[in-house]
């Protein structure tokens, strides 16, 4: 199954919680707390991976959470991390991620072995150790683990080939790939025979090079018509474009192939400038099929201003082998400049996250229901807080009253009930 697009959710794994316990020994009359923290969530990656071709993968499954860390212990015994999850896409696969309706492209996956991280696992919950104090001796509380990132992303797959074959059905594409490659696509002289990109490896004196048959392009594509407008999105990743006319469709009158060309162009720069501006050869195929006659349909060209780059019959191979050779130092060129591309202005630069970890850094808003405060760290707090122990709650008090929120939400209330909450947790009933 060949699948270009998915829509996915990621989750990290939930932090392990903190562990109470206190040191229990003979002759320790006050051993004191003794409890580990927990182990941290594990986090989600998307490596890009050369034996993967499809995103097919994700064609059952939608869901995907990391392993949880594991809960503290006593005698300060921390738990273990969660096992990060690594999901595998094909090279060319564009991460975006969905928030609120909105798409924010966070990678484009050129390379074999890139990575992403799409999901960070929770922190693990601080055990009863972490909060003993001159003032606090006996400390009964410890913190849950945190809730890890939970994100929405769509992955788009654009196949990475360094020859697109492009043309109108059945003009030989297929054929083509089949003879000087190991692929073995489905032929057939009907159109839309190939209902998926085809590629295929070439070698050449030693060298190789991916050669991708694109199924056939009509006039309209770039407006949904036939198939070929699924795939336009693929040949922006090739590195030049073999344009292949088929001189059998125009026997009678050999101006046939120039109406086509010019349609096949108009779809390409209807769809993208990119695409538009493409390195672009044209082959004749099917020359076995009119030998004799094969000079009108190259003078057609030339008076059109098109310039031919070679004529082959890929079903009987004439052509096929010196076709390759020709193209091998042009795609070894083109290969040089896309990567030079690729290294200076398409890679992602991930940046650090621009919300301040201060625990002192929220915003409070007032709205019909209620008080909302956010913040990243308080926010991350508040939800590794264990509101069912006295003494975590009554740390919630000391850094709320602590960072001067405690003032403001009493002077933002006033008198009324109206509900506080920071980030997703209600928190009027504990201040």
């Amino acid at each position: 199954m060949f699948l270009d697009e998915a829509i996915i959710t990621v989750q990290g794994g939930i932090g392990g919680r903190g562990c109470v316990s206190f040191r229990k020994e003979k002759y320790v009359p006050k051993g004191g707390p003794d409890g580990g923290d927990g182990g941290k969530g594990g986090d989600i990656l998307i490596v890009a991976n050369e034996n993967t071709d499809t995103l097919s993968a994700f064609a059952s499954r939608k869901n995907f959470k990391a392993d949880k860390g594991i809960f503290g212990m006593g005698k300060n015994k921390n738990g273990r991390d969660g096992e990060d999850l690594i999901l595998k896409v094909s090279i060319g696969t564009v991460v975006t991620e969905i928030v609120d309706g909105n798409e924010v492209r966070l990678a484009d996956m050129t390379r074999s072995g890139e990575r992403l991280l799409v999901a960070k696992g929770g922190r693990g919950g601080y055990g009863n150790t972490h909060f003993k104090a001159a003032t606090r001796q006996t400390p009964d509380f410890s913190e849950l683990g945190e809730p890890g990132e939970e994100k929405k992303l769509k992955l788009e797959l654009k196949l990475v080939a360094d020859v697109g074959i492009i043309g109108y059905p059945s003009v030989g594409k297929s054929t083509l790939i089949s003879v000087v490659s190991a692929a073995k696509p489905k032929i057939a002289d009907y159109p839309f025979t190939t209902l998926v990109p085809n590629l295929g490896v070439v070698n050449v004196d030693d060298r190789s090079f991916i050669v991708c048959d694109v199924p056939g392009l009509i006039e309209g594509a770039s407006e949904g018509k036939g198939l070929g407008g699924q795939f336009l999105k693929h040949i922006e990743r090739c590195g030049i474009l073999l344009h292949m006319l088929d001189v059998s469709r125009a026997l009678d009158d050999p101006k046939i192939l120039i109406n086509e060309y010019k349609a096949i162009r108009k779809e390409l720069s209807a769809h993208s400038p990119i695409l538009a501006k493409k390195k672009e050869l044209i082959i004749l195929n099917k020359i076995d099929l009119t030998p004799d006659d094969i000079k009108k349909f190259e003078d057609v060209l030339k008076d059109e201003g098109i310039e031919l780059f070679t004529s082959i019959s890929a079903a009987t191979k004439n052509g096929t082998d010196d076709l390759m050779k020709k193209l091998l130092p042009i795609v070894l060129e083109e290969r040089g400049k896309r990567l030079e591309v690729i290294d200076d202005d398409e890679m992602p630069v991930l940046k650090p996250h621009l919300d301040t970890e201060k625990m002192g850094a929220y915003h409070m808003e007032t709205k019909p229901d209620g008080i909302y405060v956010t913040g990243k760290r308080l926010e991350q707090f508040t939800k590794m807080t264990d509101f069912s122990k006295e003494g975590g709650v009554r740390r919630l008090r000391y850094v709320i009253d602590r960072i001067g929120l405690k003032k403001a939400i009493k002077k933002e209330r006033g008198e009324s009930d109206i509900p506080v909450y920071i980030g997703e947790i209600r928190v009027d009933g504990y201040l």
